[in-house]
């Protein structure tokens, strides 16, 4: 009893529709009936039957009936490339009504464009995510021979990792890969498959991007495999540090394949890792802040380190409340030479120390990829990504080859030396290490003329106490100066002390130092940087090919164009006098009918999917016969054509006559003419 009570439950829940639809037929017995007359030689109204159960929809209307509904070639293409730009729907359907001069011209509606998108991407990605992948990176090795991509796969054959350059990413490290950071934080399509990106600083300090990789599996063998594809791509090229978070894997795969490569910790990972390790009110974090930011850049030996490291501790744990975060604290200090300035001054980051990098690169991330993304649509955004960070540089390029920075001593040789070799970026910091060198004092220790050493005692004074004291060297032979604070070392530019010690021997010494000695010229900070020449992998020079669908691209473009030409038009004709209307009118149809009558010429059937009569545009409705058993492939092809050309002559004559002429007075035929005209 009970199992017939349940089945019959099932039952009344198959029979509770999800979504109940309206009925759009209720047996409306309006219709009109024609037939081909060989004695009038033309079409005759056999039939009309006025009566109908509902009422006639109004011109506004037409745009919406199924028979007129259709999406050009030009606005799918646009749809698409707006899709493809990020764009909403709601927002791509409102761009598309403008183009065309209002939501009344378009032929669909917003739920016709997401299905159109929606189909398109399902067809995409038909064959499976592996053969879309596969065909892509194949489509880009194609189209760039400096493309290069690699593939793990596991012990079921299935894709477990992915790698790809291209050749401007290669280009790029080759110039700026001497400090690398490696972040897999990114959680950016619907898998939430992390997002592994190799970025730099290019000349202007801006972040550049040198690999990528969708790691399934972030393990110390997958990181492995990486690394190696990686080396193997960029001719085993290896920078000379690399910035990562705090996993484990990766440090291990790091040690194992990249021994020489010194390893980093990213400050701003810390600082993530650190929320979600410790208490997160305002008030703790706001001083948890400020210690530990004095102790990632302001340090200078190891008892100030110890010493504020405790004060940390004493100040943000004063009741020793540091249980949940202990362990994380004690192995964040254990790795200290990884992160803290300290120990970092002897290896050159480029300034990646700071939370610049991952925050810019971050924040780029999320603005052109989401989770809710497919792999075609995440490509797609990313290579957006790319092509907007290379668009800052071009920018960025052109604006610093296009002025001067601006010299706020103008007297000063080295400023002037560093305004023209340097990029603004670079100059800037340069020039604020000058102005502060200003308020430095400068003392000589040592003037040893055997090896040619002097050596020079630099601070400043604050509150009646020497503060930033520090040492510089001098080698009068080589002109090579040692700072005790190893700026240039860790990041290429001058530091105050050095700048105050060529400021003096420039002016009073015996050694030339009036402008910047070739030897503190790092390259990669240059204007000159790119002007370079970069030979790729597979021997070609120069920059990779533009990586976008030029046809496609061209369409939307045309479209774009000609609708905006149109609608200014469309104003103009109508804010004229009536005289001048019909003029131009007259004009505008013979243009329009020459246009298409030779445009028609050159478009393909193939490429045809709507047909323009009368303004509106129609579906073109394919015979259901002519598929599946081929009926009509044997009849000759001439007759066939010679019926078709007979068949629209006998169009073009079409008259509305009925068996009986007597039968509906000259009013009937003006209706019926009415809606015949709105059917169509």
């Amino acid at each position: 009893m009970d199992n017939q009570i349940q089945s019959e439950d099932k039952v009344e829940e198959r029979m509770v529709c999800k979504r109940k639809r309206p009925r759009v037929r209720d047996g409306c017995p309006a219709r009109v009936r024609f037939g081909w007359d060989a004695a009038r030689e033309g079409f005759v109204v056999y039939e009309f039957v006025e009566a109908r159960s509902h009422g006639l929809h109004s011109t506004e209307h037409m745009h919406l009936h199924k028979s007129n509904k259709c999406m050009s070639d030009a606005q799918k293409k646009m749809a698409q490339a707006n899709r493809d730009a990020g764009m909403s729907l709601s927002a791509s359907y409102q761009l598309l009504a403008d183009c065309a001069g209002g939501y009344q011209n378009l032929r669909f509606t917003k739920s016709d464009q997401k299905n159109h998108l929606n189909t398109k991407r399902q067809r995409t990605m038909a064959r499976g995510e592996a053969t879309y992948l596969l065909d892509y990176f194949e489509d880009q090795k194609d189209k760039h021979p400096g493309f290069f991509y690699a593939v793990e796969v596991d012990s079921e054959e299935k894709v477990a990792n992915i790698f790809w350059v291209d050749s401007r990413m290669r280009e790029d490290y080759a110039l700026f890969g001497d400090s690398v950071s490696f972040d897999t934080t990114f959680r950016t399509n619907k898998y939430f498959c992390p997002l592994g990106m190799f970025v730099g600083f290019n000349h202007h300090r801006q972040t550049c991007v040198f690999g990528a990789c969708l790691m399934y599996d972030e393990t110390t063998p997958s990181f492995e495999w990486l690394f190696v594809a990686f080396s193997r791509c960029m001719k085993n090229k290896l920078s000379i540090t690399i910035f990562t978070d705090q996993d484990a894997a990766m440090a291990a795969a790091l040690r194992n394949e990249w021994p020489t490569v010194f390893h980093a910790l990213c400050t701003w990972h810390i600082l993530m890792n650190a929320k979600k390790h410790l208490r997160k009110d305002k008030a703790f974090w706001k001083k948890f802040q400020h210690h530990i930011s004095f102790i990632f850049y302001d340090v200078d030996s190891e008892e100030e380190f110890d010493m504020a490291w405790s004060t940390m501790v004493s100040d943000c744990f004063p009741n020793s409340d540091i249980a949940d975060g202990h362990q994380w604290l004690e192995r964040l200090k254990k790795f200290r030479h990884r992160w803290c300035s300290l120990w970092l001054r002897d290896q050159f980051t480029a300034g990646m120390l700071t939370t610049q990098a991952s925050e810019s690169c971050n924040a780029q991330v999320r603005l052109f990829l989401k989770p809710r993304h497919d792999l075609d649509l995440f490509f797609i955004h990313f290579s957006s990504l790319l092509a907007d960070k290379r668009r800052k540089e071009t920018e960025s390029e052109y604006n610093a080859k296009q002025s001067i920075p601006y010299i706020m001593l103008e007297n000063s040789p080295i400023l002037q030396h560093a305004a023209k070799i340097f990029t603004p970026n670079i100059f800037e910091r340069i020039q604020k290490q000058y102005l502060v060198a200003e308020s430095y004092i400068i003392k000589k220790l040592s003037d040893n003329r055997d090896d040619g050493m002097i050596g020079y005692l630099i601070y400043m004074m604050e509150d009646g106490e020497r503060s930033d004291e520090r040492v510089v060297l001098v080698d009068i032979y080589t002109t090579t100066l040692v700072c005790e604070c190893r700026m240039f070392r860790t990041l290429g530019v001058l530091c105050r002390h050095m700048i105050k010690v060529m400021w003096l021997l420039g002016d009073f010494g015996e050694v030339s130092m009036r402008s910047i000695p070739d030897h503190y010229i790092l390259k990669r900070w240059t204007l000159e940087a790119r002007g370079r020449e970069v030979v790729d992998v597979d021997g070609s020079v120069g920059p990779s090919a533009p990586n976008e669908n030029d046809a496609g691209k061209g369409i939307a473009m045309r479209y774009r164009e000609t609708t905006a030409m149109l609608n200014q038009l469309a104003m103009n004709m109508s804010m004229a006098d009536e005289k001048d209307y019909n003029k131009w009118m007259g004009v505008l149809k013979k243009v329009c009918n020459e246009a298409n009558k030779a445009l028609s010429k050159t478009i393909t059937s193939e490429d045809r999917r709507s047909v323009l009569i009368t303004g509106l545009t129609l579906k073109e409705k394919s015979n259901p016969r002519s598929h599946g058993k081929e009926r009509y492939q044997s009849t000759n092809e001439k007759e066939r054509r010679r019926k078709k050309r007979e068949y629209r002559k006998r169009m073009k004559s079409i008259e509305v006559v009925t068996p009986d002429d007597t039968a509906h007075s000259d009013g009937h035929l003006s209706d019926l003419d009415d809606n015949i005209a709105q059917w169509l």
